[in-house]
C-alpha cells in the first residue's frame, strides 16, 4: 500500500486544495483548542507538520509563536502562502517521515488531521521524526479522527468520514494511535475528545530517555 503513497497523496490534495477549507470548516473551533493544550510559553518555536492550507499554523501565529508549516502538497501550500498575513509563519515543502530539520529544534511539534492520510509505516516514521526534532520535555500534539463510543455514532462517523477521506483512513482508524505514539517515544499526558467524539487531541511530552531504551 505504500508504493504509490507519494503520487497518490499529492494527487489527492491537488484535487481538493481549492475547496479544502470549505470541507473542513467544522475544524475552526478545534484549532484554538490545539494551541491551548500545548501550554507553550511565549515566543516558542512551533513546527506544524502536514500543515495543508495553514489553518493550524495561523492559529499558533495569532498567539505570537514562531511557526514553520511543512507539507508534501505544493497545491495546499500555495493556498497557505497566499493567505499568510503573519510575519512569524513560514511554509516549506517537506516530508513528515523525513523532516529536514536538526534534532531538538522545536518547543512544540504538531500534526493535525494528517496521520489518517498515511500508511501506518509512514505514520510511524512521522511520529518518530516528531520526537527527534522536538526539544527534551517539549510538547507534541497529535490531532486526528477517533470514533464516538455509542454504536450509532461510531457507524455514522466511520462511514461519513470514509466517504470523503483518503484510502488510508480505514487502516488508520482501526489502529491503536496511542500505542503507536508511545512506541515512538512520546509520553502521553492528556487527551481531549472533539467534534462529538469523532476526533481527539492528544498531548504528550518528548521522553528522550524512554526513546533511547
Amino acid at each position: 500500500m505504500t508504493e504509490d503513497y507519494y503520487p497518490y497523496i499529492k494527487g489527492f490534495f491537488k484535487k481538493w486544495a481549492r475547496i479544502y477549507d470549505i470541507i473542513v470548516f467544522l475544524l475552526v473551533g478545534v484549532r484554538g483548542k490545539v494551541v491551548d493544550i500545548t501550554g507553550a510559553k511565549a515566543g516558542a518555536e512551533v513546527l506544524d507538520i502536514a500543515t495543508g492550507t495553514g489553518k493550524q499554523a495561523f492559529a499558533f501565529a495569532r498567539r505570537g509563536y514562531h511557526v514553520i508549516g511543512i507539507d508534501l502538497s505544493e497545491d495546499m501550500l500555495r493556498i497557505a502562502k497566499k493567505n499568510n498575513k503573519y510575519k512569524n509563519v513560514h511554509f516549506l515543502i517537506g516530508d513528515a517521515s523525513g523532516l529536514p530539520f536538526e534534532d531538538n529544534l522545536f518547543d512544540v511539534t504538531c500534526i493535525s488531521f494528517a496521520l489518517h492520510d498515511m500508511p501506518l509505516n509512514i505514520g510511524e516514521k512521522a511520529l518518530q521524526e516528531m520526537v527527534r526534532v522536538t526539544r527534551p520535555q517539549g510538547s507534541l500534539v497529535i490531532v486526528d479522527y477517533s470514533l464516538p463510543r455509542n454504536r450509532i455514532g461510531k457507524y455514522l462517523a466511520y462511514n461519513i468520514i470514509k466517504f470523503y477521506e483518503s484510502k488510508y483512513y480505514p487502516e488508520f482508524i482501526k489502529a491503536d494511535l496511542r500505542e503507536e505514539a508511545r512506541k515512538s517515544g512520546i509520553k502521553l499526558e492528556e487527551e481531549r475528545p472533539v467534534l462529538f467524539g469523532a476526533a481527539r487531541i492528544i498531548r504528550g511530552r518528548v521522553d528522550k530517555i524512554q526513546n533511547l531504551e
